[in-house]
């Protein structure tokens, strides 16, 4: 009969054995590892990513989801599921917020009221308004699109697969990412960013 199991034999039941005998730590339940805790590291870690990725999305239009989507599923090995919920439901109670901002606040002469006074009053802004009305008329031409995409998508992920999927979105994302920077070039943007533009008189 065999004996009890021994210390070693307990110690690797939390362990797998790899196929050239190697021991690995067992890798963490999927909810253990969207159970995050993070380390005063981390947050600098993320506050500082973020707001890079703020300031990415200005210049090109994408840019703070994608960095929050990386940092979950790299240095908390978070499942793909959670990690673009995460990141899209954070991009969207930012841009709730900025919508907010930019509805309420605008200046009487790009849009509709209520014109609120919401930012600093200097002589540049007198009164106060945020610069920058929201676009009703582009969302109403993109709503179709999304509901049809929320209709057809979860058939076509299911028929080309989660990694084929992921593998076109990437592509396309450094696709447009490369495109926006090439009309930022283009544009002049970075030249007058660094103080290379000629002066014009």
């Amino acid at each position: 009969a065999a004996g009890p199991p021994t210390e070693a034999t307990g110690l690797l039941s939390d362990k797998n054995m790899t196929a050239g005998g190697a021991i690995v730590p067992k890798r963490a339940s999927r909810m253990e590892r969207r159970n995050i805790k993070f380390t005063p590291k981390q947050y600098i870690i993320y506050a500082t990513c973020c707001f890079l990725g703020g300031m990415l999305c200005g210049w090109i239009g994408i840019g703070v989801e994608k960095v929050t989507f990386f940092l979950l599923t790299y240095f908390h090995d978070v499942d793909v599921i959670a990690a673009g919920l995460s990141s899209i439901t954070m991009t969207g109670w930012l841009s709730f917020f900025a919508f907010l901002l930019h509805a309420l606040c605008t200046p009487e002469d790009e849009g509709i009221g209520p014109h609120f006074s919401c930012a600093v009053r200097d002589k540049s802004n007198p009164f106060g308004h945020v610069f920058g009305k929201v676009p009703y008329e582009l969302w109403l031409s993109v709503i179709p699109g999304i509901l049809i995409g929320s209709l057809v998508g979860p058939a076509v992920n299911a028929a080309v697969g989660p990694r084929n999927i992921m593998i076109v979105f990437v592509i396309f994302l450094l696709f447009d990412a490369g495109y926006n920077l090439y009309n930022l070039t283009d544009n002049g943007y970075f030249a007058e960013l660094l103080g290379l533009a000629e002066s014009k008189i």
